[in-house]
């Protein structure tokens, strides 16, 4: 994936490219920097950078990424909200919808929703939606333990 943005800073245009692939990498004028996520289980960027007065942060959670020039993101019109406001608590859930489908019997399909869901409710945490990111993750969980019953079941129907 790949997603570019132009900044007007005193004139000058500057271009600003974000690549995902093996390797994330932010490109600033054709100057390539290495990025790392802050998560071990979704993607979660925040590189901060500026162009004179003008400060930048390319901010990305799974798959949605935008672009905040002095503190408005670019794509939304949102205020920029650094990853570091994310709660504690959002990991520990994060946490348990990726690796408890392992432990209870869901496999990689359940970890998968898991990743999905969690990407979704990491955002809503970020903006303080706290009774939405709990939600999600409350019906993550119930559609993870419906599949480990499904394929539990379905192992012991095979077995019989």
């Amino acid at each position: 994936m790949k997603k570019t943005w132009e900044v007007d800073c005193d004139g000058v245009r500057h271009t600003v490219e974000y690549k995902t692939g093996f390797g994330n990498k932010v490109t600033i004028d054709g100057q390539p920097n290495k990025v790392k996520s802050n998560n071990w289980f979704i993607n979660m960027i925040d590189y901060a950078f500026s162009f004179g007065d003008t400060q930048c942060h390319l901010t990305a959670i799974g798959n949605k990424t935008d672009l905040a020039v002095n503190g408005v993101y670019q794509g939304s019109g949102e205020p920029y909200e650094p990853l570091s406001n994310i709660p504690a608590w959002v990991y520990v859930m994060l946490a348990i919808n990726i690796i408890g489908p392992f432990i209870i019997g869901g496999g990689i399909f359940s970890a998968a929703i898991g990743i999905l869901l969690g990407t979704i409710y990491t955002q809503y945490a970020l903006r303080q939606k706290t009774g939405a990111a709990i939600g999600i993750f409350i019906g993550c969980l119930v559609i993870q333990l419906l599949f480990a019953v499904f394929v539990i079941g379905a192992y012991i129907a095979l077995q019989s």
